[in-house]
């Protein structure tokens, strides 16, 4: 194939490919050809159960798509192959059991391969043919329960509801037992995490348990190769038609070669040996990213690690934090080979709540309304007073340098309500506000109340500067400004 351009002042130029290959069309033409291959058949594998146990017997039920047949029944578990086990098929049988004993190296599932070869009559019509080889394949996934390597984990709290207030003491106890026969665990390794749960909603984090990482679902590692599949299935006219077709293929190509010696350099026969280095690598792993983490304070008591007595428990004693939120209870036990997590939840609240609502900061000279929610958890109706007092901060009310200011408000049963307190900052620095709530003293009924503390910052607004130069400018003056 050859090219021939011209310029603008009429110069030829001319260039040419001596290579030229069209691709596609190779599908066509296998279709055409109708050349097939040996077929690989499938081997269903029946399990005589869904899960086992270490040290069971599993028997599987071997069906065969022809007779008679040899063949083999591997184990691959995360690719490591144990010892197979031979399998043979009589004539005039179509299936066969095979039974091995359950490793506990195999928690908490492996993959049966099973394979057989043999041969079968040809679909010819020639009288006498030989039969044509077969093969079949097939394969299984088995689970082995992790129950030997499972403890029980059970929490419990010396109260007997599991409703608490602020700043309040609890107590929690973990028993910690074998799954298979609920023995108590002697120095088992615990771990507490009591942790609020809002937090844990912001993110849909859950904890997982330690025995689904330390003993994960195995994968098939071993990858199947079969030359069988790769025999032609081609009677007498098709023998001699490929054997004419390879002997063409081969004088072409012995052409081809042969040109191409003929047009290469000298210099290009030449056998070179070059050596390669691969630079740029160190043995030091590169320098990672660290990750910054701040503590906002969602915990409530993180005990890494403590040890079950003899009878298998263990007890703690925790503060509560200030929040009126809901607590989720993490408890992580392991002794040498063995894992287990326990889970539960309580309540921090207060029949009278307040919650207020303040903004993340304040600048100087700004006014404000801090807004207030008052919820009532109870049956009953109240009567409530309350109030806000507050440093570095002025109330907007009638009366001036007034420090504090109230309402008095009726709460309906299991209602909630939100009070405004407008007010504006006097200094930069820190303000800090006081809201409480109460009930009316009555003799009827007990006292509620609830009281909160926090402080915000003020801060001072950024000014911007302005600068000018006055003056005139001559055609003879220079003036140099800065910048």
């Amino acid at each position: 194939m050859s090219y021939s351009v011209k310029d603008e002042q009429g110069r030829l130029a001319m260039s040419f490919y001596d290579n030229f290959y069209v691709s596609g069309g190779y599908e066509k033409e296998i279709e055409t050809q109708k050349v097939d291959y040996v077929p690989t058949d499938t081997i269903t594998i029946v399990p005589n159960a869904k899960n086992y146990q270490p040290d069971d017997t599993c028997e599987l039920l071997i069906l065969a798509p022809f007779s008679p047949a040899n063949g083999l029944v591997i184990f691959d578990c995360d690719g490591q192959v144990s010892q197979p086990i031979q399998l043979q098929i009589e004539l005039g049988k179509n299936s066969t059991t095979v039974e091995f004993k359950i490793s506990k190296d195999w928690i908490p599932n492996f993959t049966v391969h099973a394979e057989l070869t043999g041969s079968i009559p040809r679909e010819t019509e020639v009288i006498d043919s030989p039969h044509r080889p077969a093969i079949a394949t097939g394969s299984v996934t088995l689970e082995v329960s992790r129950d030997i390597y499972k403890l029980n984990v059970l929490i419990n709290t010396k109260e007997t509801n599991k409703i608490y207030t602020p700043s309040s003491i609890i107590h929690i106890d973990v028993d910690v037992t074998q799954h298979v026969d609920n023995l108590p665990v002697d120095k088992a390794e615990v771990c507490l995490i009591v942790v609020d749960e809002a937090i844990l909603s912001l993110t849909g984090h859950k904890l997982d348990s330690p025995l689904d990482i330390f003993y994960p679902n195995r994968s098939e590692n071993i990858t199947q190769y079969h030359d069988r599949n790769r025999c032609l299935l081609f009677n007498m006219q098709d023998i001699e038609k490929f054997r004419k077709d390879m002997q063409q293929r081969q004088s072409t190509f012995d052409h081809i070669e042969l040109c191409c010696l003929q047009s290469m350099p000298e210099c290009m026969r030449m056998t070179c040996s070059a050596s390669f280095g691969y630079g740029g690598f160190s043995d030091s792993n590169a320098e990672q990213k660290i990750a910054v983490r701040s503590n906002f304070n969602p915990l409530a008591c993180w005990i890494p690690s403590s040890m079950t007595n003899s009878s298998g428990r263990v007890s703690f004693e925790i503060k509560l934090p200030d929040n009126l939120t809901r607590y989720r209870v993490w408890t992580l036990a392991t002794n040498d080979k063995q894992y287990g997590l326990g889970e539960m939840s309580f309540t921090v609240q207060l029949p009278i709540m307040i919650r207020p609502s303040p903004p993340r900061f304040l600048n100087y000279g700004d006014t404000a309304h801090i807004s207030v929610v008052l919820q009532n958890q109870t049956d009953l109706s109240f009567l409530l007073h309350a109030g806000l007092r507050v440093t570095n901060a002025k109330l907007l009310t009638s009366q001036t340098n007034q420090q504090a200011v109230g309402y008095s408000i009726v709460l309906q049963p299991s209602k909630r309500t939100a009070l405004t307190f407008p007010l504006s900052t006097i200094h930069s620095g820190t303000a800090r506000f006081q809201f409480i709530v109460s009930t009316v003293k009555n003799e009827t009924c007990a006292q509620f109340g609830d009281a909160i503390e926090l402080s915000l910052p003020i801060f001072t607004p950024a000014t911007s500067e302005a600068f000018a130069t006055y003056g005139d400018i001559c055609e003879e003056e220079v003036v140099l400004q800065p910048v």
